[in-house]
């Protein structure tokens, strides 16, 4: 192999070993690792005929704010058009992308020309744009459940629900449940771990979510507690469908006698 002298990581093999230990950092096994390693190369490459992360990033943008706007619906069941608009642009906007980007060190793995000032490599843009390509290879890769996996796991918790500041901070989905659960006479949800696979360095664990003795939904995860997230946040958005159905059939009913 030869050694590109713009290129922090040299040979290629040593990368691809970095690149794979990011993607399990991340919380996805990549069956394509070429789509992961795309999600990394600048346009600024273009010269070395390596195709650009550009359409990765659009692709990563139109889901992140599905996956938002799904959230933040089921979040704030009670919330105009006009407040989810503000509370989404929270989350998706370049300053809190860029955030998450900086403390995931995505920029590590970037492949980039010469021309690149250091200024442009930490600018606000380039960090967003990085993690739109990156969420981007997740969705082709492993489809919806792994692109809200990573939505949920990484980029939730450090951009908080799109709240204004002065508001209460954001609460993962399990405390979420737990307070709707109680609210609602129902106990404390029970997490029970069904089994796990895969190799030992990157296990797969399905997690249940018990609610007053009834099994609810399931998560998926390279963690535990990330998959114990994922099945709350799954059992705390079906809980709250069935009360808003029974409500409205009371409404109906009462109305009609």
């Amino acid at each position: 192999m030869t050694k590109r002298p713009d290129s922090p990581h040299g040979d290629a093999a040593p990368r691809d070993q970095s690149l794979k230990k990011l993607a399990t950092r991340l919380g996805h096994e990549f069956r394509d690792p070429d789509l992961f390693a795309r999600a990394f190369v600048h346009s600024s490459m273009g010269n070395e005929g390596k195709r650009s992360n550009e359409r990765l990033e659009f692709l990563g943008d139109a889901v992140l704010e599905l996956i938002v706007s799904d959230h933040l619906f089921r979040t704030f069941p009670d919330a105009a058009e006009g407040q989810l608009t503000d509370r989404r642009q929270r989350i998706v906007s370049k300053p809190p992308l860029a955030k998450v980007a900086r403390e995931l060190e995505l920029i590590s793995m970037l492949e980039h020309g010469r021309g690149l000032t250091g200024d442009e490599l930490e600018s606000e843009r380039l960090q967003a744009n990085l993690l739109e390509a990156v969420l981007g290879a997740i969705w082709l890769d492993g489809g919806l459940t792994a692109a809200k996996r990573f939505v949920h796991c990484e980029v939730l918790p450090r951009t908080g629900d799109g709240r204004p500041d002065g508001e209460k901070s954001f609460r993962d989905p399990k405390s979420r449940l737990l307070h709707w659960c109680q609210a609602h006479r129902l106990g404390q949800p029970k997490y029970q771990t069904l089994g796990s696979r895969g190799p030992e360095h990157q296990r797969v664990f399905e997690v249940a979510v018990l609610v007053d003795g009834e099994e609810r939904e399931r998560g998926e995860a390279t963690s535990k507690q990330a998959a114990e997230m994922l099945a709350a946040e799954a059992t705390l958005a079906a809980l709250q469908r069935e009360r808003q159905a029974n409500d409205a059939e009371t409404e109906s009913t009462a109305q009609s006698d």
